[in-house]
């Protein structure tokens, strides 16, 4: 090749590279100025998302802010999210439920240790839509017990915020409440101004619905008219329900069907681990969003998202981000101590005539509540556990037949025509127990791996134990086994498929 050819093909080339350089840089500009920059970006629009940015967006002016959400939008909200009986449907429409499957779970008999009762995996409920969790889960408005906001508050200064006191303003600032005619006591703990419209569930609408309270009364578990005042345990024809038709969405940009993939770090403060934004797919791209000098990314993706979100981000434990190729921005104990409330069932069959059955239309999911202290030894609850002040079960009666083996008959050709079922169940809250979940892939559209570890602590199995002969024992009384025909189902009856449990309890 001559030399003047040589050159040539130089300049040509040099020509080509900085137009390619050109274009690479006019792209990066353009993706720059379609960037978008807010104050504040809320990854998750559940119970915490939603509060947040109602309240930045009436107590900071001007305030630009981003709710990013990866359920549908509310308009999807359809009655099977707005009917407290039919909430386990909700479950089941993966639309507005992440669908998460735990690991499985061993457990060994109590009387036979090699024997194992137990090795699965459960099906995992988690909200995915405007809403989040409370959006799926009855509408039943309860607040929880005194003693566990002042735990949290009692790990030291910092934490003070959080005591029931501070918790409690908090509560009343937000509830408008429709009881009538409340009395001054209940004055001190509700609220009747604020957006979240709350109602009392009557509790003398069906003769059942008051039987199921005189039986726990005879059992010794004392009335309780309000289960968010100064006391939680007792026993109350369903505690709340959330008044329908009164939800509001206030003006703010929410965008839907955004599934969070990961925070964008400031790159040149590496060591300080800032967050400058977030990436997240969309509309069938991947999209980023920044936020202003002084702004911030607000996690609030829930329980199992928000550990998600951090780990993909590179916080987590070491062992764990580096198996799945992530680099570690802060080795931190995300993750860990996931503590979430087991329930068991008993279920009983109800016999009296079709034409008079109230049960047919009982149906609004929670209709009795009793809350009290488990025995830790197993044993039937005592008088004072019904009046502890520190209550660990909280147990409910309900239509909703939640056992597989007994949903599959109710649904099958073998079943009896007016075959109807009352359910209780107990709810262990909070366990001692405490599960974790970790990453099995850098991929945040993969679920993490959940392990529950329910009853790891041999106290939570007694407490549940003595629940559930509580529960048992209520089905036996008086008028329920006489006026209602109440008998308990399982235990090598109908279905074969159990087994006794008396020798294990």
């Amino acid at each position: 090749m001559k030399e003047s050819e040589n050159n040539n093909t130089k300049t040509i080339d040099a020509e080509i590279r900085n137009l390619w350089s050109e274009s690479i840089n006019y792209r990066d500009q353009r993706q720059k100025s379609n960037d978008e920059i807010y104050d504040f970006i809320i990854v998750g629009a559940g119970t915490a998302g939603c509060v947040l940015a109602r309240e930045l967006i009436y107590n900071v002016p001007n305030v630009n802010i981003l709710v990013l959400e990866a359920g549908p939008p509310s308009a999807h909200v359809n009655d099977i999210m707005r009917l407290p009986c039919t909430f386990p449907a909700a479950y089941r429409a993966s639309e507005v439920d992440w669908g998460y499957i735990t690991e499985d779970q061993k457990m060994p008999s109590i009387t036979e240790p090699a024997k194992e009762v137990l090795n699965k995996g459960f099906t995992y409920p988690r909200g995915k839509v405007i809403g989040g969790c409370s959006t799926v889960n009855a509408m039943v408005y309860i607040r929880g017990q005194r003693a566990d906001y002042d735990s949290w508050a009692a790990q030291g200064p910092e934490y003070k915020i959080w005591d029931y006191d501070h918790c409690l303003e908090a509560f009343k600032a937000v509830e408008n409440n429709a009881r009538e005619n409340p009395d001054e006591e209940f004055k001190k703990y509700h609220g009747f101004n604020g957006l979240l419209h709350v109602q009392d569930s009557p509790t003398d609408t069906y003769e059942v619905t008051k039987d199921f309270i005189k039986v726990a009364n005879n059992l010794g578990i004392p009335c309780n008219k309000d289960f968010n005042g100064a006391r939680q345990n007792g026993a109350l024809g369903r505690p709340y329900g959330l008044a329908s038709g009164v939800a509001k969405i206030i003006a703010v940009n929410v965008k839907s069907c955004a599934h969070m993939l990961s925070i964008i770090w400031d790159e040149e403060k590496e060591d300080e681990n800032i967050a400058i934004g977030v990436k997240y797919f969309c509309n069938g791209g991947v999209r980023n969003a920044y936020i202003a000098p002084k702004g911030e990314v607000i996690i609030c993706g829930g329980a199992i998202n928000s550990a998600q979100i951090l780990m993909l981000s590179g916080i987590g434990l070491k062992n764990n981000l580096e198996a799945n190729n992530i680099k570690v921005r802060k080795e931190l104990p995300v993750g860990r101590n996931l503590q979430d409330h087991p329930l068991c069932m008993v279920t009983g069959k109800i016999s009296i005539p079709n034409n008079t059955s109230q049960f047919h239309t009982w149906c609004s999911g929670m209709k009795l509540g009793m809350i009290y202290k488990g025995n830790a030894k197993g044993k039937f609850p005592s008088h004072e556990e019904f009046l502890d002040e520190h209550p660990d079960i909280q147990s409910y009666v309900t239509t909703i037949v939640y056992d597989p083996i007994i949903n599959e008959y109710v649904n099958s050709k073998q079943c009896p025509p007016n075959f109807e079922t009352v359910t209780l169940v107990s709810v262990l809250n909070p366990p001692l127990s405490a599960g974790h979940l970790e990453l099995c892939s850098s991929n945040s559209f993969m679920q993490p791996k959940i392990f529950l570890n329910y009853y790891e602590k041999p106290e939570d199995l007694y407490r549940m134990m003595s629940s559930l002969k509580l529960l048992r024992e209520i089905l036996k009384q008086p008028p329920l086994s006489t006026v209602w025909g109440i008998k308990e189902l399982g235990f090598n009856d109908e279905f074969g498929k159990w087994c006794s449990v008396d020798e294990e309890m």
